[in-house]
């Protein structure tokens, strides 16, 4: 199992996560027109320890979590159940992961449907982007 796999398998077993959006946990982008909140996840850096031997097995992957939702109160309980969830170490299959720590948590947001900025006709959609260290063994 890889890492993508692993996260995936971790957030769809977590009822505050589901509880919240459902199965809408995507790699990359949200898919156009998919209702909120949702889940966009990607991985942002996955360095690779090496010593004289060649890689070492375990490692921090970097991982940024956007949680979208129409209002700042869900978008920050999803960003707190995300957390929540992949803090703690587990073993998904055959993926080790150990504990994640927050580097980071950033409000954003966009205007979506009825032009750009804050005076548009538009609905503004909420966003927290989580930044998480994640140790993990393998790919």
């Amino acid at each position: 199992m890889n890492f993508q796999e692993g996260v995936t398998s971790r957030l769809l077993a977590s009822a505050p996560v589901t509880n919240i959006v459902n199965r809408r946990i995507n790699w990359g982008q949200r898919p156009q027109g998919e209702p909120f909140p949702g889940l966009t996840l990607q991985v942002v850096s996955d360095p690779r320890p090496a010593h004289l031997k060649g890689y070492d097995g375990a490692r921090y992957t970097r991982l940024q979590a956007d949680c979208w939702a129409e209002t700042l109160v869900q978008a920050l309980a999803l960003a707190a159940a995300v957390i929540a969830t992949l803090k703690e170490p587990v073993t998904v299959g055959d993926k080790k992961f150990g504990n994640a720590l927050v580097d980071g948590q950033r409000d954003l947001g966009e205007t979506v449907g009825g032009g750009t900025g804050s005076q548009s006709s538009g609905t503004f959609i909420h966003r927290q982007s989580v930044d998480l260290l994640i140790w993990h063994v393998g790919d």
